[in-house]
């Protein structure tokens, strides 16, 4: 994957790499992670792949084979929709959307202080600091069996 042009595919995942794809195989794909993260939580396992150098960090869910179900991206070459994110406002992410058939939105504080803006039918949210974009955050269901 070149960083240059990354290309958020909303509900299918990020350029060559989909919602659903094995650990294994996206670790053979991007190289190995700086940092891995094990989320033990009940029943639930949650594994996460940093990549802080290419901005992106991968969830991947477990019961017996991880497989993906979110990335968070911050790199600043990410594109959706062919427009860098990363170079909207808030009111251009929303226009932008809006050109593409998605009119349903919220919005809302974080206790943490970033304001985020969400597409939940998309499964899709963006996240602002001092009213720039900081952060991607999307997913789609996966069979966790």
């Amino acid at each position: 994957m070149t960083m240059e042009n990354i290309e958020i595919n909303i509900k299918s995942g990020l350029d060559g790499i989909t919602f659903g794809s094995k650990l294994e195989d996206v670790i053979a794909q991007l190289g190995d992670p700086e940092d891995i993260e094990n989320i033990d939580m009940d029943d639930e396992n949650t594994t996460v792949l940093n990549y802080w150098d290419m901005g992106l960090t991968l969830f991947f869910e477990d019961v017996t084979k991880p497989c993906l179900s979110c990335i968070e991206i911050s790199n600043k070459n990410a594109i959706l929709f062919g427009k860098k994110i990363f170079s909207l406002s808030k009111d251009e992410i929303i226009l932008l959307m809006k050109e593409n058939g998605h009119n349903e939105y919220e919005v809302d504080t974080e206790v943490w202080g970033e304001e985020r803006l969400t597409y939940e039918d998309l499964m899709i949210d963006f996240y602002f600091e001092d009213k720039k974009l900081s952060e991607v955050s999307w997913g789609n269901f996966v069979n966790v069996l």
